[in-house]
């Protein structure tokens, strides 16, 4: 045998036992007829059964409008509060994810966390999703720190260039994708050697909701049970790995994740890619299950799940960018670059969270609404990081947006230069301990100094012991 053969060999069995980017399996055998065919039931649901706090007991039905309700859903815990609680993580590699935790700790504090009823996540906020959704009795500050500090982006290199994945590039489907959702599984997504999958996320709250880019359409695609109805594929066999790495597959450096459409008996295929070319926030997700689900329950005649309205809490990871470069003389093509592409991106990204929670307001607001009062809102969510408004039916609606820039602006910082070596945390998926202890002091300060009084009005008012 040839040494071409043999490793061709090699990557085959390699490929055979480690699998490709399209790993998902078919749900229904492609004779099955449409109307005959069985619907995902796992805890990532756009649609749930929520239980108002009058005597809701039928789940949603069918829809046809932009959203559709699966024929049986699998019920959340009663939860008779009548508040829709949505929690977004955005896109930023370590730093995202680490932040994340970090203020997910405070919300956890102050007793906002635990009524959270949905979690949607971009990017490196999916690592920290994920894993919150998955390891119940594994989150506490210990565990997660050391978990979400691992140099995930060191780790994919190393795996790249050992001989076996080098070859499997070269003549299988593998790819450095596929490398970075293993070192995910065996880092963060695994239990006992067996890879978790969306079979496996806790029975309790929240609904998981990871979003990615359907790369041919450039819209968000969101690993849920009706997308997956929509591909005839099986979520509860997906692994969690790889719909995280999907989520954070940046162009060019990450190959896209693909997931096989079985939908129909034609070779088919979605191409998935970084969720923040999309949306880096993650909030329109949540903002399309809160609407979808009044919807559903008006359209048949159920009573108002949520008639107290919705809480949106957004953790953003955006910074004031800082390339260091105030100690250079002279500048390389390499920092050179490096600076460009670093503050193109960040401004980029800075630029669309902001025009996102903009059209989450104006998308929201009644018709008769005044421009003023817009301009009003929006003013005070980018500045406060607070709001209030009714929506369309009425109903409250309090808007919590923390970001890791809003720390420039606090008192009591722990030392002078604190701002410039948060601005100075890359988005890449390593990170150092100092740089995560960074984030984790940013977040207290924030909840102490900025949100605390609000978000302990919003528990008190979603608990019912005061009225909005």
């Amino acid at each position: 045998m040839g040494f071409k053969s043999a490793v061709t060999l090699l990557a085959v069995g390699i490929a055979l036992a480690g699998g490709c980017s399209n790993v998902n399996r078919r749900l229904n055998p492609a004779s099955v007829t449409l109307e005959h065919r069985k619907t995902n039931q796992t805890r990532s649901a756009v649609f749930a059964e929520v239980i108002a706090p009058q005597e809701q007991t039928a789940p949603p039905v069918r829809s046809d409008r932009v959203v559709t309700a699966p024929t049986r859903v699998m019920p959340l815990p009663r939860d008779n509060d009548g508040v829709f609680v949505g929690l977004a993580l955005s896109g930023g590699g370590s730093r995202s994810a680490n932040f994340a935790a970090a203020c997910m700790f405070q919300l956890q504090r102050v007793g906002l966390l635990q009524h959270v009823d949905y979690l949607s996540s971009v990017s490196g906020g999916s690592v920290t999703a994920a894993y919150y959704c998955l390891n119940q009795g594994e989150w506490n500050p210990q565990d997660v720190q050391k978990k979400l500090t691992q140099p995930f982006a060191n780790d994919l290199l190393l795996r790249s260039l050992l001989p076996w994945n080098t070859a499997a590039f070269l003549f299988t489907d593998w790819d450095r994708s596929d490398v970075l959702a293993h070192v995910f599984e065996d880092r963060l997504f695994s239990r006992g050697g067996r890879p978790l999958t969306f079979a496996d996320l806790r029975r309790d709250r929240p609904r998981l909701l990871i979003n990615a880019t359907d790369l041919q359409s450039g819209r968000r695609f969101v690993f849920c049970n009706e997308t997956f109805d929509e591909l005839n594929s099986n979520l509860a066999a997906y692994p969690v790995a790889y719909a995280v790495t999907a989520s954070a597959a940046v162009p060019v450096i990450l190959h896209p994740v693909t997931l096989r459409d079985f939908s129909t008996s034609f070779k088919q295929y979605r191409h998935l890619i970084d969720g923040g070319v999309a949306d880096n926030l993650g909030v329109p997700t949540l903002v399309e299950t809160y609407s979808a689900q009044l919807r559903s329950a008006a359209e048949s005649g159920q009573p108002d799940p949520y008639p107290r309205g919705a809480v949106f809490v957004v953790l953003d990871a955006r910074t004031h960018f800082n390339a260091a470069l105030s100690d250079k003389s002279d500048m390389g093509l390499i920092d050179s670059l490096e600076a460009a592409v670093g503050l193109a991106s960040t401004d980029l990204v800075n630029r669309t969270s902001s025009a996102t929670m903009a059209e989450i307001i104006v998308n929201s607001a009644p018709d008769n609404q005044p421009a003023s009062e817009l301009r009003r809102q929006i003013h005070e969510i980018n500045d406060e990081g607070f709001v209030r408004f009714k929506d369309r039916a009425g109903h409250p609606v309090r808007v919590i947006y923390m970001t890791l820039s809003q720390v420039n602006g606090l008192p009591n910082l722990p030392f002078a230069e604190f701002s410039d070596s948060l601005n100075g945390i890359g988005t890449y998926f390593n990170i150092s301990t100092t740089e995560a202890y960074h984030l984790y002091e940013a977040a207290e300060l924030l909840m102490k100094y900025k949100f605390e009084t609000r978000v302990s009005e919003v528990v008190a008012e979603i608990e019912g012991r005061t009225t909005p």
